[in-house]
This record gives C-alpha cells, structure tokens and sequence, in this order.
C-alpha cells in the first residue's frame, strides 16, 4: 500500500510539475486577499491593536506574586543603646528607702546585637487597581484604535484589490492585442505568398512583394515587442497578488465593455477615507480626555501574606522548623496637587491636536467631492473614446476588405492594402485600449464613491 502512494504521488507531482495555472480575476483577487504583503501586514496590525487592548485589560486586573528571601547574617548588626536597666533597678531601691538618692550612679551605654544568624520568608503580594480615571479611559481609546486599524485594514485590502484588478485587464488586453497581431500576421502572410506566386507568374511587380516583406517584419518585431510587455505586466500582477514571479500562468476572462456605475445620490460618508478621519476625531477627542482625568486621584489596594522562620542558636539550626505568620493589606491613594503645569500644556497640545485633524477633515471632504466629479467626467470621456475608436475599427475593417479586393483584382497597389492592414490592426488595439480605460475610469469612480470592496 505504500509503495503504491508512493507511485501515485511521484506521478501526480511529475504530471503537475510545470503546468501553467489558470487564473480568472476573481482567482487573482483571492489570492490577494491571502497572500498580498500588505494586507497581511494589515491584519497582523488589527490583531497586534487587540493584544494591546488585552494589556491594558490586564494592568486592571489583580496582580498577584510571589517571593522568596533567605538572609544569613554572618555578622549580625549591633546597635549602641543607653543604660535603660540601672535607672529602673536604683529607682526602686531608692524608693522603698534602701538607697539614697546621692548613692545613685548610672551605668555605661550598651552595645546590643538583634537578629537571628539566619532567616527565611516566604511572601505573597496583592495589587489591585481600584480606581484610576486614566485606565478607564485608555481602555476605551485602546478598542478606538482596533476600530481604527480594521478601517486601515480595509482601506489597504481595497486598494490592493483595485491595484489587482488593473494588472489583471492590463495584462489581459495586453493578450488580446497580442493575439490581433498574430492574426494580422497570418493575413498578412497570406497576401504575401499569394504575392510571391503572382510575381513569378508575372502579374505583379517586384516592389509589391518587397513591400509584403518589409510590412511583415515590421509585424513580427512589433509582435515580439508588445510579447515583452505582456511579460512585464504579467509580473506586475503576480507582484500585486503576492505570488512568485516565476510561476506560469495563464489569464481567463473575456474584456467586455463595463456596467458603469450609478454616481447619483452618492454619500461621502461610504469613503473609506472619511470613516478614517472620523475614526481619528474620535481618537484625537479622547487624547484631550486622558489628560483631563489626569486630574482625578486613583485609589489601589495592597495587601501581603508572609511567613518568617529564623535560626534559633547557630547559623542554621531550627531554621524552617517553626513559621511565623504576617498579614497585612492597605490602601494608596494618590491626589494629584501641582505637576508644574505639565498636563495643562498637553490638555492644550492635544485640542490643537483636535482642530488640525477638524480642519484636514473638511478639507479632505471637498476633495473627495472634487475626485467624484473628475471620475465622472473621466468616465464619461472614456465611453466617447470607446464610442469612436468602435466606429473607427468598423471603418477600418470596411477599408481593408475593400483594398485587399482591389488589390486581388489588379486594381489596388499593395502600398494601399499594406496601409489598410496596418490601419485596421492599429484600430483594433486603439479599441482594446480604450476598453481598457473605460474600465480603470470605472474602478477609478468605484473609488470616488466609496463603493469600491475587497471582493470583485
């Protein structure tokens, strides 16, 4: 059985090795959804926003640790104390009569040590925020800035997407136009034998094959040339997907002229620009919050739990054999009274913060109107072109059928049908090409109307 996996998989991977990959645009955007540096990036910075939210989170819960000391004194710290015995003992003797009063004399200050040789502790410590206005508050702006990077995070995905969709038709055009070439170029080479074979019967003269020759080399270098542009855009579109430039792939889809977009009734607020500005108000707003609650005073609870064992004569024994239990807790509780002015100034810096993003606000919003009102007009300029250049190819096509006919019958020169052949390849690249544009103009006003999403 496993040697027949085996089989199977060594034949599987040396029947797939090298094929080239079928890839539509919905496959491309896909693709770039999940593979794209920087929509990946994107969404690591909206993950990275949450696990910042979670760490301020946990600066509010109960911190709890635990700590260990041991401390051998091999020297235990003396201490210099006055004669407190000699007054008490003489005080009574005086008093019951047995001693007079001159017969007092005090003793000499005492040198004392304290401490055992050796202790040991154990210690737990409990530290709980209580109250502190400024925690609050950036918890609050810390899921403000998660919204924020999802908003980032769509604003690239989108961006991404329509810089994939260009790629993508640009490329297929680029085929398209390719593939005109090889057509005209097949024609062409049709008329040139046909020509050859009426020379040499003597119909026609040798200027008129010379011509068929020049016209076709002039082709084949233009088909080689236009064949190391689609090269190009297709690496540019494999880059803008995130995908190795060395993978063979072969573009799927027809270029048809697109559904143009509704711009009537449009809202800025569908721009994802102005959900970020807006995002950057509210963040901005809670900046001047925070240092407003600066003000207020913030309460924490402490409380510890500790056990003490110490030697009992020389430097270790006993130790560990007896515990001492200590318990305490406590409050802190800070007021702020005067920093120097410092969250005055900042309070300041942060409304001034405030009023540049208000103002880049509304300026960002007339230009976004003005970009609706370009994009309108580019697609309205780019369907007139498209309009042409079909009404142009018809022509051209008409010319070229007439020409070759004159020329089948002796009546036409082939400098003539040459110029025809060249004409109506040239119009049916100006029309793909203006095809292009009409649907880059069509994205372009997506854009412009917020509608734009990261799917096609």
């Amino acid at each position: 059985m496993r040697k027949l996996v085996s089989i199977f998989i060594c034949f599987w991977a040396l029947t797939t090795f090298g094929q080239t990959q079928k890839l539509t645009l919905d496959d491309a955007i896909d693709y770039a959804l999940k593979h794209n540096a920087e929509i990946q990036n994107a969404s690591l910075a909206v993950e990275g926003s949450k696990q910042e939210v979670k760490s301020i989170v946990a600066t509010g819960l109960p911190q709890l640790s635990v700590n260990g000391n041991f401390t051998h004194n091999v020297q235990i710290a003396s201490q210099q104390l006055p004669d407190f015995i000699s007054p008490a003992v003489y005080g009574v003797l005086i008093n019951e009569g047995l001693l007079g009063p001159d017969r007092f004399q005090a003793g000499q200050p005492q040198t004392v040590a304290f401490g055992a040789p050796s202790s040991l502790t154990a210690m737990a410590n409990l530290n709980q925020l209580v109250f502190d206005g400024t925690y609050f508050l950036g918890l609050k702006a810390a899921k403000e800035y998660v919204h924020l990077s999802e908003l980032i995070q769509e604003n690239t995905a989108i961006t991404e997407v329509e810089n994939v969709k260009k790629a993508f038709y640009a490329a297929l055009i680029t085929g398209q136009n390719s593939d005109l070439l090889q057509q005209s170029l097949v024609s062409l080479e049709k008329t040139y034998n046909e020509t050859q074979e009426m020379y040499e019967a003597g119909f026609v003269e040798k200027l008129d094959v010379d011509r068929l020759a020049f016209a076709k080399a002039n082709l084949e270098t233009e088909i080689n040339n236009i064949a190391l542009q689609k090269q190009i855009l297709m690496h540019m579109l494999k880059v803008a997907m995130g995908m190795d430039v060395t993978t063979e792939l072969e573009l799927v889809g027809d270029i048809s002229e697109p559904s143009l977009v509704n711009a009537n009734g449009y809202s800025l607020d569908n721009r994802i620009e102005t959900k970020l500005l807006k995002q950057q108000l509210i963040m901005d707003s809670l900046n001047v919050k925070r240092y407003k609650v600066g003000y207020l005073p913030s309460l924490r609870l402490t409380a510890t739990y500790q056990q003490n064992s110490f030697a009992e004569e020389a430097e270790f024994k006993g130790l560990g054999n007896t515990w001492n239990p200590g318990t305490s807790y406590g409050f802190n509780l800070s007021i702020p009274i005067f920093d120097g002015f410092y969250k005055k100034a900042k309070i300041a810096q942060a409304k001034i913060d405030l009023d540049k993003d208000k103002n880049t606000f509304i300026n960002t919003q007339n230009q976004l109107r003005f970009q609706v009102e370009q994009a309108k007009l580019n697609v309205e300029m780019k369907r007139q072109n498209l309009a042409n250049q079909r009404h142009n190819r018809s022509l051209a096509k008409n010319i070229y059928e007439i020409s070759k006919i004159k020329f089948e019958e002796g009546v036409g020169s082939s400098f003539e049908l040459i110029q025809a052949e060249t004409d109506k390849t040239q119009a049916e690249i100006s029309y793909s090409n203006a095809l292009y544009e009409l649907i880059v103009a069509n994205i372009d006003l997506q854009r412009a109307l917020g509608t734009s999403q990261p799917t096609n």
